[in-house]
């Protein structure tokens, strides 16, 4: 069975999971289930199985789709794996009865600027869906919180008012961390994110 507009790569991941030896099951939720998203939207996997078990087999069967952007999400107890495909397409997976800490902000050094790059895109991409929803308080919301999280601790120092603010400020700030970690990232995630932005008319 597929779900209504399901990429084929959302089937592949969603296949790869129901045949992790942990899950029972797999379904659809978020705004896919209701038949409210938008182009931008994620999908949205809840997971029933063994909690523990399913948080060590959930990376291990992403890795093989060679993600552009995978993590557990830092800012939240219940455990999500944060995942961007090839696309981009973002997929969320939600292990029921996962928990992780909820984690500091982010330290910037040369080990952790790629994963502050993945980070910053993922969450990009997905206030991209908010926008078009029209979702103005909780996309003003997040912004204070990226720039709690993320951007004062990579330099920027004023929180962004619009998503195209955050653009703007984060790739200077990323591009003088680089230079002066001496670290490079891989600059494709960021050009598939910006590039849906900007076809979706949510970032000029």
């Amino acid at each position: 069975m597929s779900w209504t507009g399901e990429p084929e790569v959302v089937v592949a991941v969603r296949t790869a999971l129901e045949h992790c030896s942990s899950v029972a099951s797999v379904t659809l939720g978020g705004s896919r289930e209701r038949g409210s998203a938008t182009e931008l939207s994620d999908w949205d996997l809840y997971l029933e199985g063994d909690p523990e078990t399913m948080m060590v087999q959930i990376p291990e069967a992403i890795a093989s789709f060679g993600p552009l952007a995978a993590f557990w999400e830092p800012l939240a107890e219940e455990a999500g794996y944060m995942v961007v495909l090839d696309g981009p397409t973002k997929v969320d997976v939600f292990p029921a009865g996962g928990r992780r800490p909820i984690q500091p902000p982010w330290v910037l050094s040369a080990e952790t600027l790629v994963r502050i790059d993945g980070h910053f895109w993922d969450w990009s991409l997905w206030l991209g869906g908010k926008t078009l929803r029209n979702e103005r308080d909780l996309v003003a919301d997040e912004l204070r919180k990226m720039h709690d999280f993320l951007l004062a601790p990579i330099g920027v120092a004023a929180a962004p008012t619009t998503l195209g603010e955050a653009l703007a400020l984060y790739l200077p700030a990323r591009a003088s961390a680089m230079d002066a970690l001496g670290v490079s990232v891989d600059p494709e995630l960021g050009r598939q994110v910006s590039d849906a932005l900007r076809r979706h008319r949510v970032v000029t």
